[in-house]
This record gives structure tokens, C-alpha cells and sequence, in this order.
């Protein structure tokens, strides 16, 4: 490539150096000019390292409020972060026809790669407006950030024009160059554009088909939409937030999926992370925990609150699962097994935001959002920024809050134990202790609160939620609660969802002389195999059912059963995570909740 970046430059502040500061990496510095004046532009940092810069002196009278600008020509081959992956490579790539960027890597220790083509100040804290021309070989196209505002072409080139005069994080500008089609979902006062290859054309239409009603989702939510237009762009990989012009895996447009969570993702980085960004990489959580929260919010839209329960459900399991260490969502560590975007602040934050979102209520959380939206609209916020607005919207004291889900590390994880006792009216009751187990690193945590179900005779459930501010605690479930119940569930209830998991669940039998309960799981936690003790009424055939917390059914045999007391004996295929195993014989069911830790 070549090219001429112009950078007007606003000076506001009065270093001793009075030095500007600029990155670009991989090709090559031919000339700078500083107003028109030809300049120096010097290698600093660590040469030959991923920490390096250019730097060039000011005008020697120089002062706040003035403005000058510098003008870089270059050249050379475009390229992308060292040790980036053909899954995810941030910088510049060519791969299957199209040149695209992606304006983060995964593993640069810099984070923003924008700067692997185009001169700038690449980090989150200085935003800009952004005109680009690009020039490409006829029978492609570019597209990038803003609007297009012209078209120019030859016999050899077309020539693209974009603007977009609201400013814009250097790592969330972007170009893609192909034969792209725009397709139009939106309308004259907000347009709506997904540029698609021709073949893709059909396949990315219908994925995309709901997205105006995701924007007027988003849009109740979040508050208007802050920029000119909504823009995808089909790329090989990705996908990256860029600020108005989303790159998308031209995969997940062909897959014909409607719901297209990850475009809902992308969507909401537009409100977290494009409209209000993030001071600097440590408060990257304040981007893709609200993304990730969001596609709970799209979740909610098409399926109810339900829907909004299971699909944080299946966040959370993303998290337990996720073998890249534990540590908070702010200023959390990148190296391996973690890196620069870790599930951690992907499914943690979304569970997280989840619990915020029921400590406050509906009503103050979503004017809190938006009153932080407004607050910092095209600026940059952080941490801290974010805990002041929603302390001070909602009259809230959350310091604990934030202290114990943000700046520290870990979940809950809770030895449950079971009993019955007779209470002092004579009625019998259940108790339930909770014992946290957490490594004494993580915690204790407290106002941690957990819905428990209570499975009657006749399949329904009975739900109370209790409130645990201590390491080890004893409730009682309610007089109305059956203590012949089928079945306790933790957790899994219609209210709310919170970050916990349960370690072992396990029922002290007071007087051993009591019949037995129908169904144990032995042992619990289990690991490669496990045994079922189970007490059959009479001869026969009965079902086995494994689902997840989610609700998928992950096993099911049917199996000859006696009467009486017998063993049966599994063979774990599952992943550590939290199960149901219901056992169904002539309309008789039992069902126990069982963890897996392998």
C-alpha cells in the first residue's frame, strides 16, 4: 500500500517536550511534514519491539489551544499482530479475496492495531474525527467508517470517499476492500447497511433480517442510537465492533439464523465501547460485558424473561468452564491462559450486570445506563466514572457491590446441606445450610442472593429466595413448602440468576430410621462415572434424563429397573458444570440436581 495521513492535531496541554507522539507499525515512515515543513520523525520506546512510536518536536512556540498538523507519507506491505491466528489476526489480513483490519489483536501487548495501517495516537483515550479516500482496483470496494460521500473511477481504480465528523477511538476505525453489494434494512432518517458479497447475498438478508427491530430494542434500552448509520461488513473473521462499519464472519451471515446474537453483540458495542469508550484497556469490561449483556437484552426481546434466564444460564456455565484463570473484571492480567479479551469479561460481566440489574430494579437500572450514555456521549469513560453514575442515579450505596463483583476475582461456590427438623409450632420444615467453599483468595462474599425451588408431587414448583451475608448460614424454607418434595433446584428459578455454583448438595438424614429418599446421586460432585441409588416401587422399565442448566437434553436411556433399592451405574461423558438427572417410571418422577467436577 501507500499512503498520506493528515493528522490536525489540537494541543491541550503544555508538556515539557513538547513532543507528538504517533504509532504505525509493519511499513515504513517515507516523510513527514509538520505545517507544511518538512520534519523528523524519531523511532522511540523499545526499537525493534512491540513497544515503539514515532515522535517529532513541535513548533518551539507552541502552546494550549493551538492547533498544527502532520502530515506522514508511507509505504510497504500491511500487517497484523505477531502471534495473531487465522481465527483472529489484529491489523491488516488478506484471506480469501478480501483485505480487511480488525482493530484489536488478542495478543498484542499494545492492544489497538489500527496502527498497523494507518498514523496515529493509537489509544482509547484520544478519539478523532476520521476522512478517508481509498483506492482500489476496479472490481472491488472499499468500505469504512461513517458515510460515503463520493465515488470516483477509472479505467484502473474506484475511488471511495468516508466521513464521519463524530469522534471515534482510533481502534475502531476499519476498511474492507472486496466486490461488496450494500444491502438496506433501514430508512432515510437512520440507515441500516450490510455489505455482502454476491453469493452471500440471499444468506446474510435473512440473518440479518431482524436487526431493525434489534436497533429499536436497543434503542428502549440504551437510548437513541448515537451515530449516521448502522453498518455491517462481511470479513472473513472477526467479529469487531468498529464504530459504525461492524466487521462480521461472513460464516455466521450464511448460517441463516435470525436470532444472530453476535450481530446483537456488535450492535451494542455501538452505545458500550464506540459511543462512550473505555479510558483505557483495563476498563475493557465496560465493552464486552455490556455487549454480552445485551445479547441476554436481544434474548429477552424474543423470548421473554425466560429466555433472558437461560440464555445468562448458559453465560455463566461459559465462565465456570473457561481455563484461563481467575481474577477481576477490571485491570485483569493478558498473559496465557488469559489474554487481552478473556471470557471473564465476556460471561462473568454479563452475569454480573445481571445481578446489578435486580440489585437496583429494572426502572433505575436501565435510567442509570442511559444516564451514563448521555453523560459521556462520544468521550471516554472508566471504571470508576460508570460506579459514581449508578450510585448517584439509583441514591444507592454499591461500593460493596462493585468492590466484590468488579475489583475482585472469583464466584461463589456453596456445599449445600439439607435437613428437617420440627420447628416450634410442631410443623415440620426443611433447612437449608450454606457453606461457601471458595479458595480464601476469592471472598467471602455477601448479599449473595439465591432462589431456591422447592418440586412438589405435582411437578410445580415452589420458590423463595433467600439473602446470604455470611460465609456459612442456615435458612428455613417456608411452613407451605412440602418437606415431601421431589426435588430442590439452586439457582434456577424465574427471578433472577446469580454467580454461584453449587459445589455439592447433599441431605442429612436425621433420624436414619426415616424410609429413604427415592433417588441419590452418589457422589456428588461427580467424576468419570457415578452411581444412582434408586428405589423402585415395582418391576420395569424406567428413563434416564440428563439436561443442563440451559434446559438441553444431554443423555437419555432407558433402563430395566426392580423393586426396591438397587444401584445403576454411569459413565460420565458431561463437562464439569451443574445437571439435572430425572428418572421417570409410569408417571412417577424423580429428579436431583448433581454437579460434575472433572
Amino acid at each position: 500500500m501507500n499512503g498520506v495521513c493528515t493528522m490536525k492535531v489540537l494541543w491541550t496541554e503544555d508538556p515539557q517536550d513538547k513532543v507528538f507522539y504517533f504509532h504505525l507499525k509493519g511499513v515504513t515512515v517515507d516523510s513527514v511534514y509538520l505545517n507544511s515543513n518538512k520534519t523528523s520523525a524519531v523511532v522511540g520506546g523499545i526499537v525493534g519491539t512491540n513497544i515503539s512510536y514515532y515522535s517529532i518536536v513541535a513548533p518551539i512556540n507552541a502552546k494550549i489551544g493551538d492547533t498544527f498538523y502532520v502530515k506522514v507519507n508511507y509505504s510497504g506491505t500491511m500487517t497484523c499482530e505477531t502471534g495473531g491466528t487465522a481465527g483472529w489476526c489484529g491489523g491488516v489480513t488478506s484471506q480469501n479475496g478480501t483485505l480487511y483490519t480488525l482493530g484489536v489483536g488478542f495478543v498484542a501487548d499494545y492492544v489497538s492495531t489500527t496502527q498497523h495501517w494507518l498514523p496515529c495516537y493509537d489509544h482509547p483515550s484520544d478519539k478523532a474525527t476520521f476522512h478517508a479516500k481509498f483506492k482500489v482496483p476496479r472490481g472491488k470496494i472499499a468500505v469504512s467508517n461513517g458515510n460515503l460521500t463520493n465515488v470516483e473511477a477509472d479505467n484502473t481504480t474506484i475511488t471511495t470517499e468516508w466521513t464521519h465528523d463524530i469522534p471515534c477511538a482510533t481502534y475502531l476505525l476499519t476498511f474492507a476492500v472486496d466486490l461488496y453489494f450494500p444491502l438496506e434494512f433501514g430508512s432515510s432518517q437512520l440507515p441500516m447497511t450490510v455489505y455482502s458479497k454476491g453469493a452471500d447475498t440471499a444468506s446474510t438478508r435473512k440473518s440479518f433480517s431482524l436487526l431493525p427491530r434489534m436497533v429499536r430494542t436497543f434503542e428502549n434500552k440504551f437510548g437513541e442510537y448515537p451515530f449516521e448509520k448502522v453498518g455491517y461488513v462481511n470479513t472473513p473473521t472477526g467479529a469487531m465492533e468498529h464504530q459504525t462499519m461492524i466487521s462480521f464472519p461472513t460464516s455466521l451471515s450464511q448460517s441463516r439464523d435470525t436470532v444472530n446474537s453476535v450481530a446483537a453483540h456488535e450492535l451494542a458495542h455501538q452505545w458500550f465501547g464506540d459511543n462512550v469508550t473505555p479510558e483505557d484497556f483495563r476498563d475493557a469490561w465496560l465493552t464486552e460485558s455490556f455487549a454480552t449483556y445485551s445479547e441476554s437484552v436481544w434474548a429477552e426481546e424474543l423470548g421473554g424473561f425466560t429466555g433472558y434466564l437461560n440464555n445468562l444460564s448458559g453465560k455463566m456455565s461459559s465462565y465456570f468452564n473457561a481455563n484461563e484463570g481467575v481474577f477481576p473484571l477490571y485491570d485483569y492480567p493478558r498473559a496465557a491462559p488469559s489474554s487481552n479479551y478473556p471470557v471473564t469479561i465476556y460471561s462473568k460481566g454479563a452475569v454480573v450486570l445481571g445481578m446489578l440489574r435486580y440489585e437496583v430494579g429494572d426502572s433505575l437500572f436501565y435510567k442509570s445506563l442511559k444516564q451514563y450514555l448521555s453523560a459521556y456521549k462520544y468521550g471516554i469513560a472508566n471504571t470508576a466514572t460508570f460506579e459514581n453514575m449508578f450510585q448517584q442515579t439509583t441514591g444507592k450505596d454499591l461500593k460493596w457491590f462493585f468492590s466484590q463483583w468488579v475489583h475482585a476475582k472469583g464466584w461463589v461456590k456453596l456445599d449445600i446441606r439439607t435437613s428437617q427438623t420440627t420447628n416450634i409450632d410442631g410443623k415440620k420444615v426443611t433447612n437449608l445450610r450454606f457453606v461457601q467453599t471458595q479458595p480464601k483468595d476469592q471472598g467471602p462474599f455477601t448479599n449473595i442472593p439465591i432462589e431456591v425451588g422447592v418440586k412438589q408431587k405435582d411437578g410445580k414448583y415452589l420458590y423463595t429466595i433467600f439473602t446470604l451475608k455470611k460465609d456459612d448460614e442456615t435458612f428455613t424454607l417456608p411452613v407451605e413448602f412440602p418437606t415431601d418434595y421431589t426435588a430442590i433446584t439452586i439457582n434456577q428459578g424465574p427471578t433472577l440468576r446469580t454467580l454461584l455454583q453449587v459445589v455439592s448438595l447433599t441431605e442429612v438424614i436425621e433420624n436414619p430410621k426415616e424410609e429413604r429418599p427415592e433417588l441419590r446421586i452418589i457422589p456428588n460432585p461427580a467424576g468419570s462415572d457415578f452411581q444412582l441409588d434408586y428405589c423402585s416401587e415395582q418391576n420395569g422399565s424406567a428413563v434416564i434424563v440428563i439436561t443442563n442448566v440451559e434446559g438441553k437434553q444431554l443423555y437419555k436411556e432407558i433402563i430395566t429397573v426392580h423393586q426396591g433399592q438397587q444401584k445403576i451405574t454411569l459413565h460420565n461423558t458431561l463437562s464439569s458444570g451443574m445437571y439435572w438427572l430425572s428418572i421417570e417410571q409410569n408417571g412417577r418422577e424423580s429428579t436431583k440436581q448433581f454437579v460434575i467436577q472433572q
